[in-house]
Formats: structure tokens, C-alpha cells, sequence
């Protein structure tokens, strides 16, 4: 059985590593074919796992770290546990503009917010326990998964026979060739979360999603902040208009951004970061995120005869891979690497593969979000991708400096933003302090292909920051 571990050793990580990997489970005795076996037990296998024993299917799941995959333990749900934390400081320190001060600024605790942010891992991984899911009726196994032939994975010595089988392996973070990395200390999404001293000065590499949210995070709760990115802009997948907002609240909180600039060595003794402007940063924690790399070594896939890349599983639009009994869902087989997409696959190729659904990954309309102060949300298609593809749209935006909830909040960094075609809606940007929890009525407005007159005749709670939709909607129709 493979192992797994997690620093530090403390109270809720022994937590997460006995219901993700407990070191006692004995492995069951394989059946003699199973209906499905999945191999990973983040969300998008679980999914699929769950769906298929509910509908009465023989499963068996093979993990060989935790389960809950990514999302669980070096994700989304300790990630989010340090924002919270992080926009709590921030919050207390803002108190002035509605009437109250501090006799003095916020003392933070890093040691006591990194154990929430563990407890709540600890929390949310109980629910993808292994014995939760052998309570559902799913063979565990708990080890590596490898291709003995097109319909044979074995884990540790014992031989599983499927008639389908499910590749979600997911992905890890891919780590760039820059000199001097190698032998220098550095930190990742998943080992970030190991940290119980806040980092006087925190160098991060990459503008993305992940680097965004931390980087801001880490500001908030005392660290000296220095973000480099290669592109002339953060986030440069969303909107042009998004990614400024979010510049200029990064900075005006005291990060440092290095944006067109590319770190070219590190100096792990001396902990200093050269980059290729000639400027050099020192640093005590060095971040990196640069993208994800997938898990596709190691599992025999020539064996089995599915064929595979850097880029991951090669599969066609019903996620069937190139072994007709095989399908792969997650960030294995998807460039959209989210938490939701993975769920969504999961169930999408269970369907497939099981019941012969012929559903489509490419009827799916995903959302994303980057959960920065404000948030950046976006579903459909962006102007800057309109734009490549030829497609004349109309862009309708509304700042949230004009929604009245927004002032009330004292949250009006940001607007919202509807892309139309022959007057339908193809796309949205909503960028506000919550508006993760408004896209999803863009994402239907995008899906039932409205126009924004029904978009607008919905009836939206007063007030709201998602007045913001309708009203746009209406200054639209």
C-alpha cells in the first residue's frame, strides 16, 4: 500500500491522513469483474464512483495519496480557508470608512490561521473518506494503479478486471526548468499550507489564478509581497478590464507587481530570485505557480492502449479515451482544471460509459472564478477570444460603482459585463467581492442561449450586488 503524508504532523492532519489513507485499511478481495474502476478519488472519480454505485454498478476506486484529490487537500477548501482568514484582517482594518477604529492594528496569529485552515481540510476530507466510500459500497484500494492489458489494472499484486474503466488521475503543479530551483526550498499550492511562520517576504512566481489569490492573501495577514509574471498582465485568460481591476487592488494593498518579466535564476542560499530585467529580489518563502502538470506516468496507459501526452489523456467529445473500454475526466483529460469541471466530467463519462448516455463535453457551459478581493468570474466566450475567433459581439457593462448594494458594501472595485451576439447572450464578466455566487444565473443565461430582455425581466432581491446582472441586462435590451 502506498503511503501518504502531509506536514505538519499535528492534530488535524493526522485527521485528513487517517480518513484520506489510513495506514491500517486492508484492501478488499478484488471481484471477479467489476462494472467500473477508477483510478483517482478527487472529485471528478468520486463522482463517478458514487453516481455508478447508487445506480447499482460494481466500482472499486484505486488511490494512491489522499482521497479527496486536490481540491480537498491542497486546493480549493485550504485556499479558501486562508482567504477567509486573510479578508477577516482586512476587513478589521477597513473599519474606519463605517465608524468604528482599533485601538490598534489587528494582531495576527499565523500559527492559530494556518491550524483553521488544516481543520478545515480535516473537515472537508471526512466526507471523502475511504470509509465513506466503502460505506457507499466501493472496493478501496490503496496503492498505484497500473495496466496489466485493455481490461486489467493491478494495484500491489492484486488484478482488477473491468468491463469500463475511468482515468482521473488528475494533476500536480508543474514546476519550471529555471536554474538554481533545484536545489533551492521552494513552495507550491500543495505545500504551502505546510507553513506555520508567515513569511517575512514572499517572492511568487506566475500571474495567474493561484498566485493572485495568494498573493494577496499573504499581504493581508504581514508578508512583503513581490509577484512576477511573464505576461504584460495578471490573469491574462479574463478580460482585459478584470485583470486591471485586479492590478490595481493588488497594488494599492502593497503588492509589488514584476508583470513582462521573466525569473531567469535563483540563488537558494543567498534567497534571491534574478530576473530578466537585471533586478533582483530577495525573498524568505518562494511561491511557485506556473501551471499543472497531469498524472499520466507510471500507470502502464501504453499497456492498456490508451494513448496520452504532456497535455494529458487523449479523449473524444464523450471522454472515451483510445481503448473503447477506457474514458478519463478531470484535469487529466480537461484544460479547464476546476473543481466543478471535474465533477461534471466525472458524472458526464459514468454516464457514457455505463449507460451509453452519448452526452458531450462539449455541450457543457463552465463557469470559472478567481477568488480574489473583488472576484473575478467568467462564463462563455471573453471579447479577446470573440476577437480571435471572428465573432462580432456587443459588449454591455455596468460599473458597480452604480449598484446601489455595492455602495452600501463599500465593494465597488468592479462591474459586470454581458457579451452578445444577434442579441443572445454568449458570455459574461462579473467582477465583484462575491460574484462567484452570481455566476452560476450567468452560466444559465449562457446555456438557454437568453437574450438580455429575460435576462432583465427576472426578479432580483433589492438590494443586491447582483442587481448588477439585471440591471445591465436592462440597459441591454
Amino acid at each position: 500500500m502506498s503511503n501518504a503524508t502531509i506536514a505538519p504532523f499535528d492534530a488535524p492532519n493526522r485527521q485528513t491522513i487517517a480518513q484520506g489513507h489510513p495506514t491500517d485499511w486492508q484492501s478488499p478481495h478484488p471481484k471477479d469483474i467489476y462494472d467500473l474502476v477508477v483510478i483517482g478519488s478527487g472529485p471528478a472519480g468520486l463522482s463517478a464512483a458514487f453516481v455508478a454505485t447508487a445506480a447499482g454498478h460494481t466500482v472499486a476506486v484505486v488511490e494512491r495519496n489522499l482521497t479527496g484529490g486536490t481540491c480537498v487537500n491542497f486546493g480549493c477548501n485550504p485556499s479558501k480557508s486562508l482567504l477567509r482568514a486573510a479578508r477577516a484582517v482586512f476587513n478589521a482594518r477597513e473599519g474606519e470608512k463605517f465608524g468604528y477604529t482599533l485601538n490598534e492594528a489587528p494582531r495576527v496569529d499565523f500559527a492559530a490561521v494556518m491550524t483553521r485552515v488544516r481543520e478545515m481540510r480535516a473537515l472537508k476530507s471526512s466526507l471523502a473518506a475511504v470509509s465513506v466510500e466503502a460505506g457507499a459500497g466501493i472496493d478501496v484500494f490503496l496503492g498505484d494503479a497500473h495496466f496489466i492489458d485493455a481490461n486489467t489494472i493491478a494495484v500491489d499484486g492484486q488484478l482488477l478486471r473491468f468491463k469500463k474503466a475511468l482515468i482521473a488521475s488528475g494533476s500536480g503543479p508543474a514546476i519550471p526548468d529555471l536554474p538554481g530551483l533545484a536545489t533551492a526550498d521552494y513552495l507550491t499550492n500543495e505545500t504551502v499550507f505546510e507553513l506555520t511562520t508567515l513569511p517575512r517576504r514572499l517572492v511568487c512566481i506566475g500571474g495567474g489564478t493561484v498566485n493572485c489569490e495568494l498573493a494577496q492573501a499573504f499581504r493581508r495577514l504581514g508578508s512583503e509581497v513581490d509577484l512576477v509574471g511573464h505576461a504584460e498582465r495578471l490573469l491574462p485568460q479574463e478580460e482585459l478590464a478584470a485583470s486591471e481591476v485586479v492590478s490595481k487592488r493588488l497594488e494599492a494593498e502593497g503588492v509589488r507587481l514584476h508583470l513582462g518579466v521573466k525569473p531567469i535564476k535563483v540563488d537558494g542560499g543567498q534567497k534571491r530570485l534574478t530576473l530578466s530585467d537585471g533586478s533582483e529580489l530577495a525573498y524568505d518563502a518562494l511561491l511557485i505557480a506556473t501551471g499543472r502538470k497531469v498524472h499520466v506516468d507510471g500507470m502502464g496507459l501504453e499497456a492498456g492502449g490508451v494513448e496520452f501526452s504532456a497535455a494529458g489523456v487523449k479523449t473524444d467529445d464523450h471522454l472515451q479515451t483510445t481503448n473503447p473500454s477506457v474514458y478519463a475526466a478531470g484535469d487529466v483529460a480537461r484544460p479547464e482544471k476546476y473543481t466543478h469541471v471535474a465533477h461534471a466530467t466525472g458524472e458526464l463519462a459514468a454516464a457514457n460509459a455505463l449507460d451509453g448516455a452519448g452526452k458531450r463535453v462539449s455541450d457543457l457551459v463552465i463557469p470559472r472564478c478567481t477568488y480574489t478581493d473583488p472576484e473575478v468570474a467568467q462564463v462563455g466566450i471573453t471579447p479577446q477570444e470573440a476577437a480571435e475567433q471572428g465573432i462580432a459581439i456587443n459588449t454591455h457593462r455596468l460599473e458597480l460603482a452604480k449598484v446601489e448594494r455595492a455602495v452600501i458594501d463599500g465593494e465597488t472595485d468592479g462591474f459586470v459585463a454581458l457579451y452578445t451576439h444577434n442579441g443572445i447572450i454568449v458570455g459574461a464578466t462579473f467582477v465583484a467581492a462575491h460574484a462567484g455566487e452570481s455566476v452560476p444565473l450567468l452560466t444559465l443565461a449562457v446555456m438557454q442561449k437568453m437574450s438580455p430582455s429575460e435576462l432583465a425581466a427576472i426578479i432580483y432581491c433589492f438590494p443586491t450586488q447582483s442587481e448588477a446582472i439585471g440591471q445591465v441586462a436592462a440597459q441591454a435590451s
